[in-house]
């Protein structure tokens, strides 16, 4: 081979390689795309199925529901689940606050009876562990905030029942935001019966909560699709057999998860253990006693 034969054989053959390295890098950058989109796809999903949306995307959404909001079709399309009528209150507008007034007293324990369109569901709050969430709750249910709510989403796959939100839809928010309170959580995490605090990010739970009906939620805590970050502030006391009931109402609408039956809180009455004998009287005359009567300080 003479040295001008070997010089352009060197040439293709740099060319060659210079061809196959670019192939190479064209390869890498479609699967970095691909991987890149997937794992924000995954994890778009995944926040979507646990929190609702924080509140720069409440101020953008103006009064249209965002696309993948839980927004429910209107109640007058769907039946109320499980024969029930809907409450006198269903559907009125509920205020906001500027923050919750503290009513909580000392040396209480106490107890909510959650009255739902399939039954009555009695919660053990964890004044204790998580205070601060137990006594928003406790102020919002004294105001009767809760009252004719929608439990309007069931994540099948996190096997949890939101609510709380005063337009019965993930983007609606109550006007002040609260510390999280994770003490219960990371030590015991959250077996069925656990109710939490939804939330859009650390310290930022309001009015919404979540009822935790099944093993789901745990499983996607220990697969780390999940984590211990939604403030954990009562126990389902009574009635588990209600809440597996309600899960079992058919879901719909774009993401599958809108219970195509109505299934209302048609009241929240707070108190100490007293309130859940008074309750389950049907004859008591003096009816369930909040602990205090605070003046709410509704936000314009």
């Amino acid at each position: 081979m003479s040295g001008k034969q070997s010089k352009r054989e060197r040439k293709r053959q740099r060319e060659l390689e210079r061809d196959a390295a670019r192939k190479r890098e064209r390869q890498r950058t479609i699967f970095t795309g691909i991987v890149i989109g997937v794992v924000v796809l995954i994890g778009g999903l995944l926040i979507w199925l646990s929190l609702p949306p924080g509140p720069d995307e409440v101020a953008d959404a103006g009064d249209e529901p965002t696309p993948g909001s839980t927004a429910s079709p209107g109640a007058e399309d769907r039946p109320v689940a499980c024969g029930a009528q809907a409450p006198a209150n269903a559907g009125e507008e509920k205020p906001t606050f500027d923050e919750p007034e503290q009513v909580l007293d000392d040396g209480v324990d106490y107890r909510a009876v959650v009255e739902t369109s399939c039954g009555r569901v009695v919660l053990d709050l964890e004044e204790e562990t998580a205070p601060e969430a137990v006594n928003s709750f406790v102020f919002l249910a004294q105001q009767g905030f809760f009252d004719g709510l929608e439990i309007f989403r069931n994540a099948t796959g996190i096997t949890a029942l939101q609510t709380g939100a005063g337009g019965n839809d993930a983007t609606w928010q109550i006007g002040y935001q609260l510390a999280d309170e994770l003490e219960s959580a990371e030590a015991e995490g959250y077996p069925p019966g656990t109710v939490a605090m939804a939330n859009s990010g650390p310290n930022t739970a309001g009015s919404q909560f979540f009822f935790v009906y099944g093993e789901g939620f745990d499983r996607a805590i220990s697969s780390g699709v999940l984590q211990p970050t939604y403030t954990r502030f009562a126990t389902v006391a009574e009635g588990m057999d209600v809440l597996e009931e309600i899960a079992l109402v058919e879901v719909g609408g774009e993401r599958g998860e809108t219970p195509q039956e109505v299934i209302y809180m048609d009241s929240v009455v707070v108190g100490g253990p007293e309130i859940v004998e008074q309750a389950a009287d049907p004859e008591s005359t003096d009816g369930p006693a909040p602990t205090t009567s605070p003046t709410p300080t509704p936000t314009d």
